[in-house]
């Protein structure tokens, strides 16, 4: 079965700044890309990440996730698959997969929790901010195969 589409496809060129003294991706870099990544889903899906604020939350990363799989070098054109891996009340969790002309890098995730603009806590993510979400997880479930013995 084909992999699930994603929500968002981001794509960012390598710079020399991202890659260590072999010319290679730093490992740090990743995060980086994915946050860029998650703005860009954001901005596809509800127009900006300023409509996000608007709600009266933003997300902040409470726990991530990287696998490398292979390497990406300066110059290569990443291209960064973002899918909607599972929705909470207050957290979203966004998986990441990385490849350089169809060949994968990178895997990960970063789940995210909703805080208030102002008071700066966990808040319950607003239920239209949730719907846009829970569009794109149930697609990518309707696509995965049942998985035995559950």
């Amino acid at each position: 079965m084909a992999p699930a589409r994603p929500a968002h496809v981001h794509r960012v060129r390598v710079r020399p700044a991202d890659c260590d003294h072999r010319g290679v991706v730093h490992s740090s870099r990743y995060p980086v890309f994915f946050e860029a990544a998650m703005v860009e889903t954001l901005r596809s899906l509800l127009g900006s990440y300023k409509e996000l604020e608007r709600t009266g939350i933003e997300f902040v990363v409470e726990e991530a996730s990287l696998r490398f799989t292979g390497s990406a070098r300066f110059d290569d054109l990443l291209k960064i698959g973002v899918r909607v891996r599972s929705m909470g009340t207050t957290s979203v969790t966004l998986g990441f997969d990385v490849d350089v002309d169809g060949v994968p890098v990178a895997t990960g995730w970063h789940r995210y929790v909703a805080v208030g603009t102002l008071e700066l806590r966990h808040t319950t993510i607003p239920e239209g901010v949730r719907k846009v979400f829970q569009v794109r997880e149930a697609a990518r479930r309707e696509r995965e195969p049942a998985r035995r013995g559950t």
